[in-house]
């Protein structure tokens, strides 16, 4: 992704970033966090999420801060650095909403051409896996390294 991204930080020695998305109106600390969910075939889910004020998190958040793309380019950059700590895992990617799986459909389409030299990409619908395609509907993805 040619888009600038946000600087990031490690918490501990987790897979779990932070960072914050900086409008003119407000900034939002988001999480990224790589969670391992089937340690057979290294699966971790992937969560992307605001942190509230109160500490909590949420998936549902509707941030409006007009820098996607910053946003997605720090996600990738966080991607990079997973795959580079484990090259044999895999991620799954899935929004917490119909809608939201439907942007990140969108998002991997637009940047389909600068990210599928180093990552093989899966779309599933339902228990359907199959390589990734534009101009279908996925219930979520799965990304591994080449």
């Amino acid at each position: 992704m040619n888009e600038p991204s946000y600087p990031f930080n490690q918490i501990e020695d987790k897979f779990s970033f932070t960072f914050d998305s900086v409008s003119n109106q407000k900034t939002i600390r988001k999480l990224i966090e790589f969670r391992l969910i089937d340690s057979n075939t290294y699966l971790y889910n992937l969560a992307l999420v605001d942190i509230l004020p109160d500490g909590s998190v949420s998936d549902l958040s509707i941030s409006n801060n007009k820098d996607m793309p910053q946003v997605l380019a720090t996600v990738l950059q966080a991607i990079d650095y997973f795959f580079s700590k484990n090259t044999t895992a895999k991620i799954l990617i899935q929004g917490s909403t119909k809608s939201r799986t439907r942007l990140y459909q969108i998002a991997i389409a637009k940047y389909l051409s600068q990210i599928e030299h180093k990552y093989l990409l899966w779309g599933f619908i339902k228990e359907n896996i199959e390589c990734f395609a534009t101009g279908r509907n996925y219930d979520g993805f799965i990304v591994e390294n080449k």
